[in-house]
């Protein structure tokens, strides 16, 4: 074992442990009623469920990477696990009741987040496909990620409003200017996100981005 796969073992156990605890800690915050976003509103079932399905999401990577089956890029990792918090906390202590642009906050990392996750999978997708069916320069990488990102914060809008038509309650909509605000900050969040992408594939091309997305105990022993 090297130094480096020492060092993702250690952070993937130190994750393993940390979340699930402190995602329980606030599931017990949220029980006992001392939670900022039940006074906003939010159902303390709604509240309760967030902690308990992000913790599972949160235990999923990490234990991926101590199977060996999925080694991912450390600067991703944390942009990740970071809005995930940020979205548990927020919710938690009914932060988009009480900061007016804590919203688009939120959305701008989380734009971030899903631009990292179809930048690595074009890059991967690059690298793995015939000179002739390529995405073409830099440039063609970056347009693809802009476009693909947006759809997928209109359907996750999309998704809230259907929510709360199915169950009565406004769990996550909060109306028409809401949503659009929301929108634009996914735009803001993608095009950062963007220029980031713009000089990280000027200095490692696709094949180095898709070099430190590795799949299966194979491809992560090769490296390690």
């Amino acid at each position: 074992m090297n130094a480096e796969e020492a060092k993702e073992r250690r952070i993937a156990w130190a994750i393993l442990i940390v979340c699930p605890l402190s995602l329980a800690f606030m599931f017990v915050y949220v029980t006992l009623g001392y939670a900022g976003g039940l006074a906003a509103g939010h159902p303390m079932e709604y509240l309760q469920t967030t902690c308990i399905l992000w913790a599972v999401v949160m235990t999923v990577l990490p234990i991926l990477r101590l199977k060996r089956l999925v080694s991912l890029p450390f600067w991703f990792m944390v942009l990740l696990y970071a809005n995930m918090y940020l979205f548990v906390i927020t919710l938690c202590e009914g932060l988009y009741f009480h900061i007016s642009w804590w919203a688009d906050f939120t959305h701008v990392i989380s734009g971030m987040v899903i631009a990292s996750i179809v930048l690595m999978a074009l890059c991967s997708m690059q690298v793995r496909s015939p000179a002739h069916a390529t995405f073409g320069s830099r440039g063609g990488i970056v347009a693809m990620m802009i476009m693909v990102t947006m759809c997928f914060g209109i359907i996750w809008e999309i998704m809230e409003g259907t929510t709360g038509i199915l169950t009565g309650v406004d769990y996550m909509s909060y109306g028409v200017i809401h949503t659009m605000g929301n929108l634009a900050a996914d735009l803001i969040g993608i095009l950062i996100m963007s220029a980031v992408a713009w000089v990280m594939l000027g200095k490692r091309r696709a094949g180095g981005v898709a070099s430190k997305i590795r799949l299966g105990k194979k491809n992560i022993d090769k490296t390690d």
